[in-house]
């Protein structure tokens, strides 16, 4: 008897689980972007933005599903580049190219996609993305910022956010090996805001033909500060022993105690500007910071954010969407869960972002016009490419496609 109950109770709670996991964890996301016959192809050749996102069933709890990921990262084997190189900038500074695929990119106009690590990673903690560029027969090149993996810190300055002078002076070096392949660019969490940062300095001049944001937190002086409280002590602790314990030459800077005794990683990134060459924190985000450059924007850029992330939360996203939907060749892809870039998907956890990567980049190779699009009507059916997330009820299903004017 007792048996038998406990078997009618796990039936019913697996039950319940499942009800809860088809009416309420999966969505479509919710696509933000001003209305173009470019934007409308790229739904059109990409279906897994028009389909619903299916969280992995066992794992779709926002900490879970972020645990699991960096579990992986943490146990998977290091991955076998093709080449390293370490480039001296300007300064004396040490930057560098970790290159997969360097044989395919011998070969005329083959992509170079240019891959942006996170806060404390380097080559080793994007090998997944890599995986699914060479996939595409493509080439892949993570750019290795100051200070990060095995790269000795020739000059004692480093920014967790990189530096677009020193990736101009990477993206020169790419490009003088291989002039006519196409460039892409893919950034990861804090990867993300370096690239935003050169898309809008450089405007119309950028090198890339189009680029992907995973999980930008958008305006750094108030998205670390809304961090995860746990999250936030253990970014802090991890970037404290990964730049300024590993590179003693940095306690000759003024700030270097200051910013050993942060607190969480707000105040730990406001109390770098000296360790990143600047007078004050003020010159510092006014250098660093992309959301004061992003209406410069005016290479396709699609963004991915999920309302559900504990790093780069949902009111970082919702307060910058009137910028958003007013770039000509920006768009947004809002999901109402994914974590902070984990974005599981399936019974075994493989990543949803990496298919929508590699569906947007061949979608725009395919494409005609690479730049900004037309204003033209709005389609029949539009309506139907998204469905409201929690906290944008109101107004999703008006502004996930707009009249361009």
């Amino acid at each position: 008897m007792i048996l038998h109950l406990l078997a009618v109770a796990v039936l019913a709670t697996f039950a319940s689980y499942t009800a809860y996991y088809y009416l309420r964890v999966i969505r479509r996301p919710v696509l933000h972007f001003k209305n173009s016959s470019f934007h409308r192809s790229i739904i059109e050749q990409c279906p897994v933005l028009s389909e619903p996102y299916k969280p992995t069933f066992w794992c779709f709890n926002n900490h879970l599903m972020l645990l699991l990921f960096l579990f992986r990262e943490f146990r998977a084997k290091p991955y076998h580049y093709d080449r390293i190189e370490q480039l001296k900038m300007k300064d004396g500074g040490t930057t560098g190219l970790a290159w997969s695929g360097m044989e395919e990119s011998k070969k005329s106009r083959t992509p170079i996609v240019v891959v942006f690590h996170t806060i404390s990673g380097d080559e080793q903690d994007v090998t997944s993305m890599v995986r699914c560029i060479r996939n595409l027969n493509w080439t892949a090149v993570v750019c290795i910022r100051r200070g990060h993996g095995s790269l000795p810190l020739s000059k004692p300055r480093f920014n967790t956010m990189g530096s677009t002078s020193d990736l101009t002076e990477q993206l020169a070096r790419i490009q003088k090996q291989f002039p006519e392949a196409p460039l892409f660019g893919v950034g990861i969490s804090a990867g993300s805001g370096l690239l935003a940062r050169y898309l809008g300095e450089s405007g119309s001049r950028g090198k890339f033909q189009a680029a992907v944001a995973i999980s930008p937190a958008y305006d750094l002086e108030v998205a670390f500060m809304r961090v995860h409280p746990v999250y936030s002590k253990l970014m802090r602790t991890r970037l404290i022993r990964y730049f300024l314990e590993r590179h003693p030459s940095l306690s000759e800077i003024r700030g270097f105690e200051h910013a050993k005794l942060a607190n969480n990683l707000a105040e730990f990134q406001d109390r770098i500007y000296a360790l990143a060459g600047y007078e004050s924190r003020e010159e510092y985000y006014k250098h660093s910071n992309p959301i004061k450059v992003v209406k410069g924007i005016r290479t396709p850029l699609l963004i991915l954010n999920s309302a559900d992330d504990p790093i780069c939360v949902n009111e970082n996203v919702m307060e910058n969407l009137h910028w958003l939907e007013h770039l000509d060749s920006t768009m947004l892809v809002h999901t109402e869960r994914g974590s902070h870039v984990a974005y599981l998907e399936g019974m075994r956890g493989t990543s949803w972002a990496e298919r929508v990567v590699g569906q947007y980049l061949q979608a725009i190779m395919r494409s005609p016009k690479r730049t900004r699009s037309s204003p033209t009507r709005k389609p029949p059916g539009a309506k139907r490419v998204a469905r409201a997330l929690g906290g944008t009820r109101h107004s999703a299903r008006k502004k996930t496609v707009r009249r361009t004017r």
